[in-house]
């Protein structure tokens, strides 16, 4: 059997015929973030043939990740499953001849270049300013491009970045805005159809730059509503001072910091550098000091005894994901109390 002809349909396109099919089968993308407009974008990629796809997701499946979450399901969320498992799972069976790997990790400065190491292009699935930065950082440091692609309420917006071509998200935000000064996706919401416009408007462009068509890519910030039938495109030009365009990565000399995860009350804590725990140790040790909810190889799921109102899912890692709480303060508080450190 012929392994292209899967993809009869695409390589029947004119910019798109067997050779173009072959290189997207040599190419790799790393999708950083496989939550919403990720886990899009991973599914289209798969399918499409991109030889390697990479994913990195500091996350658990959670239930109310699914109505605008397109690769999970209810089982993923019983077994406590990190996005980025998940997602390998359900796209090694929709491709079996693409390697899909997964990466559970949390993206911060001191191992930005390596989760991007042998990227030909990189698309966007995270959702902090934080993280978008850094990405920008880490691409200009490798010379990969990458897309941008966001959704709040009902709008989306993106755009791709192609270094010594078009401007970079630093270029578009000179420094990451104030807390509580955009609308996040916690305070406005997201529709999940919006989200399927973003992750194929993310692929599309994912997929014009592994084919060596970065002439066709998008110009200028795209922006649309899905509710309003409103889109429009903004001019973004190259700024002359911008940084990370003149070699500067500021945001890879940055240290790994917590974070609040947009849409839930959570807070995201780093892993201590070189920490690597037994998780079925800690499992019995925190037994007799509450519940135990859930242990796979990836995790740890905790309720406190004295605080039932907190929730802490410790990785592997070192890592963790403190719910209930959108204090910075109080998560570590309740790490060092159960965990150490």
């Amino acid at each position: 059997m012929d392994p292209f002809e899967r993809y009869a349909a695409q390589t029947r396109l004119p910019f798109l015929g067997r050779p173009e099919q072959e290189r997207l089968a040599a190419a790799t993308a790393v999708v950083l973030g496989v939550g919403a407009t990720g886990s899009v974008v991973a599914d289209a990629l798969v399918r499409a043939g991109v030889g390697t796809v990479r994913l990195v997701d500091r996350d658990v499946v959670e239930l109310g990740n699914l109505h605008r979450q397109v690769l999970y399901d209810e089982r993923d969320v019983r077994e406590g499953l990190p996005k980025a498992e998940a997602a390998r799972r359900r796209l090694a069976a929709v491709n079996g001849s693409v390697r899909v790997e997964a990466r559970v990790a949390d993206f911060v400065p001191g191992n930005a270049l390596a989760l991007l190491e042998g990227a030909d292009v990189v698309l966007d699935g995270t959702d902090t300013f934080a993280a978008r930065f850094l990405l920008n950082d880490a691409c200009a440091a490798l010379g990969v491009p990458w897309v941008y692609a966001g959704v709040v309420g009902t709008a989306v917006h993106g755009f791709p970045v192609v270094w010594g071509q078009t401007a970079c998200f630093r270029c578009y935000l000179p420094e990451p805005p104030p807390p509580g000064s955009t609308a996040t996706c916690e305070r406005s919401g997201v529709l999940g159809p919006a989200v399927l416009v973003a992750g194929g408007f993310a692929a599309s462009e994912g997929l014009k730059l592994l084919l060596g068509q970065g002439e066709r890519a998008a110009e200028g910030l795209w922006v649309v509503d899905v509710w309003t039938r409103e889109a429009r495109r903004v001019g973004l030009p190259r700024d002359p001072a911008c940084p990370t365009c003149r070699g500067r990565h500021d945001f890879l000399a940055g240290e790994a910091l917590p974070a609040r995860l947009c849409g839930q009350r959570a807070v995201a804590l780093p892993a201590p550098a070189g920490a690597r725990l037994d998780l079925e140790r800690l499992a019995d040790d925190l037994a007799a000091r509450g519940r135990v909810e859930l242990r796979n190889s990836f995790l740890l799921r905790f309720v406190p005894a004295d605080a039932p109102e907190q929730q802490l899912t410790v990785f592997v890692d070192g890592r963790a994901i403190v719910k209930g709480t959108d204090e910075v303060s109080l998560a570590r508080s309740l790490y060092a109390k159960f965990v150490g450190g």
